[in-house]
């Protein structure tokens, strides 16, 4: 069963990814109408890569809220990343600053896991 509500996820958000979710949508009006979205953008030897942005809402999106703020997952992302920490870094020395995010689970998603069925996130069944 996919995971479709806020009960059934551990995503802690930093009070700095937090802040810089809500400062780029307040600054941004072209962002007007997107949430943040985390995202599976691909796999690796090492586990998965996610991307972060601002996307428009899907109607199977389940979404995390945030002291009003929401974070939207897909459910094939939702089925992995279950629990894990968002944060912001900043690096001024280095000017290099983004979002990271670290899956709690992502030990069990290295390698070529997927062959194993039991794995893999359930079919959504046809209406």
């Amino acid at each position: 069963m996919l995971p479709n509500n806020r009960k059934d996820f551990n995503i802690q958000l930093s009070q700095a990814a937090l802040k810089q979710i809500k400062l780029v949508k307040e600054n941004d009006f072209t962002l007007e109408g997107d949430d943040f979205r985390l995202i599976i953008g691909g796999k690796g030897c090492d586990g998965f890569t996610y991307e972060k942005g601002f996307f428009n809402r899907l109607e199977d999106d389940i979404t995390l809220t945030y002291e009003g703020l929401d974070i939207i997952i897909d459910p094939f992302t939702a089925h992995y990343c279950k629990e894990g920490s968002l944060d912001f870094l900043l690096n001024p020395s280095s000017n290099e600053d983004g979002f990271v995010f670290v899956n709690f689970n992502e030990k069990n998603y290295h390698g070529k896991f997927f062959k194993d069925e039991s794995m893999a996130p359930p079919f959504k069944a046809d209406s």
